[in-house]
Parts: C-alpha cells; structure tokens; sequence
C-alpha cells in the first residue's frame, strides 16, 4: 500500500511538473512579445506558429531531465536550499536541452535565442517557486498529521536518542518513531523519552515483523558496529527503507559526505565544501565583489601607500610567507605597519600597542587598512573575501599540536575577514576561541553566510575600534 501511495505521489508531481513548464513557456512567451522590445519589422511571431508545436518536446525533455538528476526520489530529509539548488541545475540542464531540440530543428521552426533566455529565467523562478510551494504544503500536511511515516531505530545510545531529537526538531520530515531496538535496558527502563524499548537485537526481524514501519534506522554505538550485518541479514524479508546512522564522533569530521567508487560507499570526514558549483559561486563572488572593493579602494589605497613611504623608512608593502587552502603555502600582501628590523630576531606573535610598530602603522593595524592589499592575493585566487585568517607556517607548527582540529580550517579559503573577526576574535585575542569560529564557518559554510560576514566586515569591524 505505501509502495502504491508513493508511486501515486510521484505520477501526481510529474503530471504538475509539466503542466508547470507548460505555463513557464507560455508565459515566457507573453513576457518576451509584450513586455521586451518587438523588432516591428518582424512583428510578433504567433504562438501557434512555433511555440505551441515545440511545447510537447520542451516538456518531455524536462521531465527526462528532472529524472535524471533524481528530482523525483524522496526528499523528506533535504532542506528546502539543497532542494532549490538541484532544481536550479536541473533547470539548468533542461534549458540547454531546448537549446539543443531547436538546433535540431528546421530554419522556418527556430525560435529566437531572446525568447530562450527569457524562457530560462521565467522558467527556473517560476519552476522553483511551484516546487517550494508544493512542499511546503507537503510539510504543512505532515506537521497536521497527513502523510506521515513511521520508524523504528536500532539502539539506545546517544547517536540513537540523537537522530530521536532530530526527527522531532525537524517534524517537516514526516517521521513518526515508534519504538527503539536494543538489548535488555539494564535499569528495567522500557522507554526513553517517551519511546518504547523492544528488544532483544537479536530478534529484531521478528519485532520489525510484529510492528511494521516504514523506515528502520541502524543507529548503534561504535562498540557495537561489527553486529551491523547480522542485523542487515535479520532484514532481509522487510519492505522498510533500511538506513545506517554511523557514530561519528564531531570532532573529527567536517561536513561529511559519502560517494561511491565501482559501488563501494566511501564515508569522507574532511571534504572541503568548496566543490563544483560551491567553488563556482564563491570564486564568482570574489572575483566581482574583490574588484569593486579594488575600484572603491584604489584612491584611499594610493595615499596610504604615500604616507606610509613618507613616515617611516622601507618599503611600502610587507610580503609575508601563510598558509592557506590544503596547506598550500603563498605570499600574502600587506602595508608595511612595522620598523624594518621589527623581526631581525626571528617570527613574533603580534601584540597590543607593539613598539614595533610605526606611527601609521598603529591607525592602520586599528582599521585594518593594512590588509587592503589582500586584495591582490583573492584576485590571484590564493586568499577570498570572506575566511579563516591565514597563519604563518612557523606558527601553525605550534598551533597544530597544542589546539584540537587546529588543521581543520584549512579545509576551505583563507580569507580577508571572517566570522572570528566580526566577533572580535582578532589581534591579540583568544586563538583557541578564533579557532572555534573558524571551524565552525567551515562546517557551516554557505555564500550567504560570507555575504553576511562580509557586510558586518565593512559596516562593523571596519568602521569601529576593534583594536588599539
């Protein structure tokens, strides 16, 4: 019966999604000859003419495509943003598809390539809007008591009472725990948080068998793990969807993803989140925003220049060996703040109202004018706006082995400012609290959250006495 609502629910979603690109096209159309510049020479072409004929190939190869890249598998745990991100890829794709079907078609039946980018754009922001609004009444139904699954889960220790408080947080999924699976409750508890505790492991396909649910969860604590498969076998005659939840320990990992090599699933801890169309968008995000920060600065950056030459003797940049993405060393640029033999001696860890410092160089390290020049370093692509601080190679030799997970944040970009910085983790602060920051940006990283830290950057940290 679940396996024929759910193939119900799905037809239903196909049949909509291509009534809703139907009116993207249509719409597009009525946009483009009504609303853009019409060439009076050639006048407004008629919709029956080449639009409507074109709509059943335009349709069927959306719905090719949006099956091909799985837009049409459960998506109970996504967030609305990854889902929107997939549809927007696949919208992508479909538009390409269009491209290629009118290429393919005769001279007489070509539509013109302003109506095909009108199309993209209508289409993918109408298409995305459809889709959001169908699952938050999906979401919105399951929250009243429609359409809702039920689970049980393996275990009782923390990973398991974890994934419970994560299914009750998020109660859009639609998940309806009934009972955990564990050995005998050595307290004589048969319930946590609510929830009955059946057992013993062992009999578990019997128990799953006498109390069917949808899904099953496999949740054990590590010391358990080698019983996975014994527990896989006992489920081998269950129709519920079978998922394992390994315990992981937080610390250690960093936006953990699994892919398959020949189908064998590999479990990645330490995966960079700049990848693909993530690494596209944030470097975009540099490139445009770091030039106009370069226009805007050039003027003010010229006359620091000057009076930096004019204070003090030595050059007007300092070029200082850091650390930046996978530990790849570069030369970062800033304006020179110290006396020339400031560090004869050897590395030295910055500090408050250091007397090496020169005059200029004290307002500059203030404002953070200095670090202007890093600009130079996101345009070259070795630093971005927005990221954890890049540290010098002596330091990070030190740093690695006295603070945990110290290695983590160059997992991503060094940047200009960061999240450590706008809460005033800079200078002579706490490291291991800046280090927090930076780890918890890394796991958490989306071109938002650098937009965000950006703007406080320039209207907080800039415009404020963050350090004296």
């Amino acid at each position: 019966m679940l396996k024929q609502h759910s193939q119900l629910m799905i037809s239903l979603l196909v049949i909509a999604d291509a009534c809703a690109v139907a009116g993207a096209w249509l719409l597009a159309y009525w946009i483009r000859f009504t609303w853009l510049g019409v060439d009076p020479v050639k006048g407004v072409p008629s919709l029956n003419d080449k639009f409507l004929p074109l709509l059943p190939l335009v349709v069927a190869a959306h719905l090719v495509v949006f099956y091909r890249v799985r837009l049409y598998r459960p998506r109970r745990a996504n967030t609305i943003l990854s889902e929107t991100r997939d549809i927007v890829k696949a919208f992508f794709v479909a538009v390409v598809a269009v491209v290629l079907i009118d290429y393919a078609m005769p001279e007489s039946n070509k539509i013109s390539r302003k109506f095909i980018a009108t199309y993209a754009v209508v289409g993918t922001a109408l298409f995305a809007l459809f889709r959001g609004t169908v699952r938050a009444v999906l979401r919105s139904l399951r929250r009243r008591g429609w359409n809702r699954r039920t689970a049980a889960i393996v275990g009782t220790g923390l990973n398991a009472q974890r994934l419970l408080h994560a299914l009750r947080r998020n109660d859009w999924t639609g998940m309806d725990v009934c009972y955990f699976v564990d050995e005998e409750v050595g307290d004589g508890r048969r319930e946590i948080r609510g929830v009955p505790v059946l057992g013993p492991l062992r009999a578990l396909g019997r128990i799953v068998e006498q109390h069917p649910v949808d899904s099953i969860f496999i949740a054990l604590p590590a010391t358990l793990s080698q019983r996975t498969d014994e527990l896989l076998a006992s489920l081998q005659t269950s129709m519920a969807d079978v998922r394992i939840v390994p315990e992981l320990n937080l610390l250690y990992a960093m936006r953990p993803n699994v892919s398959r090599l020949d189908g064998i699933p590999i479990l990645s801890l330490r995966q960079t989140p700049l990848y693909g169309w993530n690494a596209l968008s944030k470097r975009a995000f540099d490139l445009v925003v770091g030039l106009i920060c370069l226009v805007i600065g050039a003027v003010p950056m010229l006359v620091i220049a000057l009076v930096v030459k004019l204070t003090s003797p030595g050059p007007v940049l300092y070029k200082q060996r850091r650390v930046g993405l996978d530990g790849r060393q570069f030369d970062m640029y800033k304006f020179r703040t110290m006396r020339v033999d400031a560090e004869a001696g050897g590395p030295v860890w910055s500090q408050r109202n250091d007397p090496r410092r020169t005059p200029i160089g004290r307002f500059l390290r203030r404002t953070s004018l200095d670090e202007l020049p890093n600009l130079f370093n996101v345009l070259k692509g070795e630093m971005s706006l927005v990221g954890p601080r890049p540290e010098r190679p002596e330091f990070i030799e030190q740093f690695k082995r006295e603070i945990p997970q110290y290695m983590l944040r160059h997992k991503i970009k060094a940047g200009m400012t960061g999240i450590a910085q706008i809460r005033g983790y800079r200078g002579d602060t706490s490291l291991k609290k800046r280090i927090q920051h930076d780890i918890h940006y890394v796991r958490h990283w989306s071109l938002w959250l650098d937009f965000r830290i950006f703007l406080a950057t320039v209207f907080g940290v800039w415009f404020s006495r963050h350090e004296t």
